[in-house]
């Protein structure tokens, strides 16, 4: 792009209502041109990237900083597993499986639309990302219903507790099991039942709001919770 005085006269006569004379002074003037890139690894041994160090994003999507926050709040939340000493270390290889391909996504969709190839709608607002084909996701019921193990668990309210209220929080989440239920720690919270906008069964929310364990009861639970160090 031209920078001159002449070359923002131009620039302002062709794609404005304004005429080049009205331009009497240019005193600062940029080349802006936007980059975007991803790392081809997320994790390499104890290094991790996460956010602007992991992929690089057009500001014309306007969703790098919340595909960034997803990203620190999922690898901190197993990072607190690991380092608890309850949960396998093999959990930190989730955060690459999960995090990179949703990165991936999100960075076609916004080099899109600053191209002016894609739209602003339901695909930008991002609200149905999940992670169904995670190792670390359950989908244990015959019949799944709306909300998946995978997805971003709804919100609702279940006893006139808002689910968005008690998801808040480094904790895990237990929905539709009344009482408690063995090998689940008490620092779970419980809540006797899930809206219908979940379908029937029993959800293991995790602690970035994602729907990991779904079962018709709460029998094989056990298993994943071992598993995810809780």
């Amino acid at each position: 792009m031209d920078l001159s005085e002449e070359g923002v006269r131009r620039v302002v006569a062709d794609r404005s209502h304004l005429g080049a004379s009205d331009v009497t002074e240019v005193r600062w003037a940029s080349d802006f041109r936007p980059r975007a890139a991803l790392a081809d690894r997320f994790r390499a041994g104890r290094v991790f990237l996460a956010g602007d160090a992991a992929h690089v994003h057009s500001p014309a999507g306007g969703q790098g900083l919340n595909t960034s926050v997803q990203d620190a709040y999922n690898l901190g939340w197993k990072l607190g597993a690991v380092l608890r000493g309850g949960a396998d270390a093999s959990l930190l290889d989730t955060y690459e499986e999960e995090r990179r391909p949703i990165a991936a996504g999100v960075l076609g969709l916004s080099t899109g639309v600053h191209r002016g190839e894609v739209r602003r709608g339901a695909a930008t607002r991002q609200l149905g990302l999940n992670y169904r084909e995670s190792s670390l996701t359950a989908e244990t019921r015959t019949a799944p219903g709306p909300a998946r193990a995978g997805d971003r668990a709804p919100d609702g309210t279940v006893n006139g507790v808002r689910l968005f209220d008690a998801f808040r929080g480094p904790h895990w989440t237990l929905l539709g099991a009344a009482g408690h239920v063995d090998g689940v720690p008490e620092s779970v919270r419980t809540l006797p039942a899930a809206p219908q906008s979940y379908g029937p069964g029993v959800f293991l929310v995790r602690p970035d709001g994602y729907v990991g364990w779904a079962g018709d009861t709460a029998q094989g639970l056990r298993a994943y919770v071992a598993r995810v160090g809780l």
